[in-house]
């Protein structure tokens, strides 16, 4: 039964033990933490799986909604559903984080961040969150960790709709089966009404998604498993007029062999295949911007001395391009070899991790890990690890394409015109990483405890800077401005300092279903000695549900203490939100369920600039109705 798990796993399909007296998932096998199947009690990294009961339950309707509550992360939207979303992991930047699609790399290589947009909780089967760097499994970007979405793997034919605030109405349908071959379709489209950009604003500004994926999965022989998945969405987000509405596209692909040599020995082959495609409709600057990357991985897992010893290669070239505002045409490639080894001894386990990664632009890299974990009888588990991890600067740091502006404007009766120079710098060096942490676990009789530390530090910290050169004038008059060049252009200039503890509980008290995460956070730029912004130094969440026959209640409050924003220029208040939902089996198939977010309609903001804040939504109400066939 464990070897079909573990074989399940690798191809990066949902594989849990159920415990016979509770539908707790106590088993779950994760991937992710060490690219090879284990539990989550086995993994010496701090890890969360997020299931597809759980996904269903939380009747979130986006990723940053389930995202969110989870410890050691906080996000941030400039707007509402569908807008501009960022999350940042264990305090590093949204850029720090490496986002795969059922194992293949997801972020631009634009920007270097994910499209938390491009995905509906209607299209995963689970993700599994990984803290602290893992650049020596994975190269570039794992520097806060990594976050694993799988896409849905459906088991039989459903339907659902979903109704709510802000002319928020949404359809999805999904079909799956077969035994030796497994087949999934599912499909669905989203529609709201949006809020305004900024807090002072009074029209709304809406978005629209529509997605589909394919999937199927089986046996090409005795000793061969074979996995495709496919997950495209495609929409439109509507902005201000100054901004201009964008539309997107994007998809992800993945053919995934796993063949059994022999009972020592395994290999596997991914094959990768995603598209980052935005056109935004900007009255200024109109553009489409695209990444199409294509890459390939193969991976040999080897029984070894007691051990298991893993190696591996891993190639992805990117296609990037942009028109109309200055052009981008390049090609960037990354190889990386990896080796890792996985043992007991001294009554401990050990993992021990190194990668060399050659970009064809800045050159070679080499990261390692370490970690560590023992035993300490009654349930308890200590745990310490050391890693190094990088993150390459992005195409659009690279390469961005010279362009100017300008802006003639007067000020207490003086003339200016201002000329904006930007351009990229091929000079960079990617961001590096120093982390260490400790965690200590406590798990018996359906109560999980535990307690993580941590430090990072990023050195050679890439930012936009500008320098300022004179042209001369006077400012007397219009005709005489005062003549000033600004030229912008990215550059190593920083350092941060992270430091948090992570405490999180689960455990069943007085017939409820408890789940809490406390995250205690300072995350320093150095140069400045200011907080980073939109990381709140102390957050909150709790989660409360109980059964009553048919009935299910789900409460939850989260809290987040005041934070930064424009570069330390600028506070955002703190705030705590309480939601609630509420299900209704109508019968063994229909489920009714109803969730009221932001229930005591607090006013909030996730994101503001130097002026403005950010409109966040007011009480919301959703009902949703899912029927299984």
């Amino acid at each position: 039964m464990k070897q079909k798990l573990i074989a399940l796993a690798v191809l990066g399909l949902p594989a849990v033990g159920h415990a016979a007296d509770n539908e707790r998932e106590l088993d779950t096998i994760i991937v992710t933490a060490t690219r090879t199947a284990q539990t989550a009690d086995e993994s010496l990294q701090s890890v969360t799986v997020i299931t597809r009961k759980e996904i269903e339950q939380s009747q979130a309707r986006d990723l940053m909604g389930l995202l969110g509550e989870q410890a050691g992360i906080n996000v941030a939207r400039t707007g509402g559903e569908g807008k501009g979303t960022s999350v940042y992991l264990r305090g590093t930047y949204a850029k720090h984080v490496l986002v795969l699609v059922d194992g293949v790399r997801a972020s631009a290589a634009t920007t270097g961040e994910y499209d938390w947009n491009a995905l509906s909780p209607d299209q995963i089967e689970r993700i599994e969150i990984v803290r602290g760097p893992r650049a020596s499994l994975y190269g570039s970007d794992a520097i806060g960790g990594v976050i694993q979405i799988f896409t849905r793997r459906a088991m039989r034919p459903s339907l659902s709709a979903t109704v709510g605030s802000r002319g928020t109405r949404s359809v999805n349908a999904a079909i799956g089966g077969g035994e030796a071959w497994h087949y999934s379709l599912e499909a669905g489209r989203e529609v709201t009404d949006g809020v305004p950009t900024y807090s002072n604003g009074t029209k709304a500004y809406g978005f629209d998604r529509s997605h589909l994926n394919f999937g199927i999965d089986g046996n090409a022989s005795q000793s061969l498993a074979l996995a495709f998945r496919l997950a495209q969405s495609w929409g439109r987000s509507d902005l201000d007029p100054s901004t201009g509405d964008s539309d997107y596209k994007n998809r992800t692909a993945s053919l995934k062999l796993a063949q059994q040599v022999n009972d020592d020995w395994q290999q596997t082959l991914t094959l990768g295949n995603t598209l980052d495609q935005y056109t935004s409709h900007s009255p200024y600057l109109p553009a489409t911007i695209e990444t199409l990357r294509r890459s390939l991985s193969w991976q040999h897992d080897v029984s070894l001395a007691g051990g298991l010893f893993s190696t591996g290669l891993d190639h992805w070239n990117d296609a990037v391009s942009k028109d109309r505002s200055g052009t981008i045409d390049k090609r960037i490639e990354n190889t990386g070899v990896f080796a890792q080894y996985q043992f007991s001894a001294l009554a401990s386990d050990w993992q021990l991790g190194a990668r060399r990664d050659h970009h064809d632009v800045f050159g070679g890299h080499n990261t390692w890990n370490l970690g560590w974990g023992r035993d300490l009888g009654g349930g308890i588990r200590l745990t310490a690890g050391y890693g190094t991890a990088f993150k390459a600067p992005s195409v659009n740091d690279f390469f961005w394409p010279y362009s100017t502006s300008q802006d003639a404007y007067s000020y207490g009766g003086v003339f200016f015109s201002d000329t904006y120079v930007t351009q990229g710098n091929p000079n960079l060096r990617p961001e590096t990483s120093r982390s260490a942490e400790i965690g200590l676990r406590y798990r018996s009789q359906g109560v999980e405890l535990a307690a993580n530390a941590y430090e990072t530090r990023i050195r050679n910290l890439i930012d936009w800077v500008y320098d300022t050169i004179p042209g001369g004038g006077s400012g007397a008059n219009a005709g005489d401005p005062i003549l000033t060049t600004y030229n912008w252009y990215p550059d190593n200039i920083g350092s941060a300092r992270i430091r948090g503890l992570e405490l999180t509980a689960r455990l069943t008290w007085l017939a409820w279903d408890w789940q809490a995460n406390y995250t205690r956070l300072h995350a320093e730029n150095q140069e400045t000695g200011l907080q980073l912004d939109r990381r709140a130094p102390s957050s909150v969440s709790l989660k409360a549900m109980r059964s009553f026959g048919p009935h299910r209640l789900r409460l939850e409050a989260e809290g987040y203490s005041q934070r930064m924003d424009s570069k330390g220029a600028r506070t955002l208040d703190g705030y705590g939100l309480l939601h609630a939902g509420y299900e209704y089996a109508m019968t063994k198939d229909a489920l009714l369920g109803v969730r009221v977010e932001n229930l005591l309609d607090h006013e909030y903001a996730l994101a503001r600039t130097y002026s403005r804040y950010y409109a966040a939504p007011g009480r919301s109400v959703f009902l949703n109705l899912r029927y299984q066939f």
